[in-house]
């Protein structure tokens, strides 16, 4: 199997993870959607959207796999990584639905995320380790987190014929 097959797969099973993950749903917070199924191309997006295309104080989640030029050794190539942004308006930055948490809202959605794929195996790229995790400002009124995780690829997926 082709070495891009784990782009779409990986993405998809992180897709799934967070829509089925209700701390996520809620830190998420979003006041038009109320299906988890229907976040997937409004809040979570398996590319990286533009906030100027977005004209609601929200919060989405983008993910990116980047598999870079490989970098071989004992017939193994190393190092594709997944990339999650978390971007919110700065009038959502408070989490004032969730009691207790005091976190902002896309530092708390890190450590949700953090928690569900840091250490993992399942998401076609080898066991997942968090190696970068920053913040910024995105554009005018956009706040970011992008995570960065590293995997292990064995030059043919980890995943199963989709």
């Amino acid at each position: 199997m082709a070495n891009s097959s784990i782009i779409t797969q990986a993405k998809n099973k992180i897709i799934k993870e967070f829509i089925k993950d209700e701390n996520i749903i809620q830190a998420i917070d979003s006041s038009t959607v109320t299906s988890s199924e229907k976040l997937v191309g409004t809040h979570i997006f398996n590319y990286h959207q533009n906030p100027n295309t977005i004209n609601t104080v929200e919060t989405f989640i983008t993910i990116q796999v980047h598999i870079p030029e490989p970098f071989f050794r004992n017939d193994t190539y190393i190092k594709p990584t997944i990339e999650i942004w978390i971007i919110s308006h700065e009038n959502h930055m408070v989490v004032d639905n969730i009691p207790k948490v005091t976190d902002n809202r896309n530092d708390y959605l890190s450590r949700l995320i953090d928690k569900k794929l840091n250490g993992r195996t399942n998401f076609c790229i080898g066991k997942l380790s968090l190696i970068s995790n920053v913040e910024g400002a995105y554009q005018q009124n956009y706040l970011y987190r992008k995570m960065v995780f590293e995997g292990t690829d064995i030059n043919n997926t980890f995943c199963e014929e989709e």
